[in-house]
């Protein structure tokens, strides 16, 4: 077989791929988009779950933009599951509100204490505060078996629609919107107050608006909630590795230290020079930190500032005036807990 010549050129067709198998063999890579391909990744580094939202309105163009990117999403047998149901109405917000509150002390209640008191500090206001929310739903009424990849995979579906959140979540960072993803729902209260039919599953509510905060990392990182895995704990290659020690937990700072442990920490905390108790409630935060693994620190500038109020010459103070002096030097030989 011979190549056409200059008087019959390869035919390129006006839709469908126009490239030859000689165009990709001599540039496997000519796919790449180097142009936007920074750019891409800066997007997905930035992508934060937002909690606080200014009052200003998404003009319609802008929503328009991100929705779409969240269809452009890839779906298994191209089944395009999702439906965006976009909440405006304020009192509807507010009632999805207190569905996340009233979950939110529901799950505190099973939690270690300390765990307990982050989730309910965490900012969940996003669902009020957000002049729009997006109820993202499964159609799931379409038989399993009548999907290509869902007979093997029934839930594949459901996949597609977190791909779809994924696309939303990107689109939106891109834009300059915040969106908080909020899953303190029980399901079928939520599908309730948006009247899902049956066989039609939610995904969660996402919060979208202008954002009225700029986090430089990921929320929950900043509050002490867990840290991000090296990519090199979630690549296996080949096969599993038999020998993996059964599933870890999950690396949180939130996990209260045992009781051992703590103890051990006031115990070794008692030979320094230290006026017992003195410290009152941050006594007792010390000694869980360094129970925790986290009292060495490094780097930085320390500053000691040490006086006596006045009122300790009345005699009023549970220690001797000279305590605070003696403290002090102790401290700069470091042999003092502060």
């Amino acid at each position: 077989m011979t190549a056409p010549s200059a008087e019959w050129p390869r035919p390129v067709p006006l839709v469908g791929d126009p490239t030859s198998a000689a165009q990709r063999a001599g540039d496997p890579a000519g796919w790449a988009m180097p142009e936007d391909r920074e750019g891409l990744y800066a997007v997905v580094a930035a992508r934060r779950d937002v909690r606080r939202y200014r009052p200003d309105p998404v003009p319609d163009d802008v929503l328009r933009r991100v929705l779409a990117a969240g269809h452009a999403a890839p779906s298994v047998g191209h089944s395009q599951p999702w439906r965006f149901v976009v909440v405006r109405d304020p009192a509807t917000r507010d009632r999805a509100a207190v569905l996340t509150d009233r979950e939110r002390l529901r799950q505190a209640a099973g939690l270690e204490p300390d765990a307990a008191r982050r989730l309910l500090d965490l900012q969940l206001e996003g669902v009020r505060e957000a002049p729009l929310g997006i109820v993202v739903c499964c159609d799931r009424r379409t038989p399993a078996a009548g999907v290509l990849g869902r007979a093997t995979f029934p839930d594949a579906d459901l996949w597609s629609c977190a791909a779809a959140i994924q696309n939303l979540w990107l689109a939106a960072r891109a834009e300059g919107l915040g969106m908080g993803w909020v899953t303190l729902f029980r399901p079928e209260e939520l599908a309730g107050l948006v009247g899902l039919p049956e066989d039609v599953a939610t995904l969660g509510w996402l919060c979208l608006g202008w954002p009225d905060e700029r986090p430089p990392a990921p929320g929950l990182e900043r509050a002490g909630w867990s840290r991000r895995l090296p990519l090199s704990a979630v690549v296996v290659e080949d096969r599993w590795p038999a020998d993996d020690g059964g599933p870890a937990a999950p690396p949180s700072h939130l996990r209260a230290p045992g009781r051992e442990a703590v103890v051990g920490a006031r115990d070794e905390a008692d030979r320094l020079l230290t006026p017992p108790g003195s410290l009152g409630l941050l006594d007792r935060a010390v000694d869980r930190v360094v129970a925790l693994g986290r009292g060495e620190v490094t780097g930085g500038t320390l500053v000691l500032a040490a006086a006596d109020h006045p009122v300790a010459a009345l005699g009023v103070s549970a220690y001797e005036v000279r305590v605070t002096r003696d403290v002090a030097r102790a401290a700069l030989a470091g042999v003092s807990v502060g």
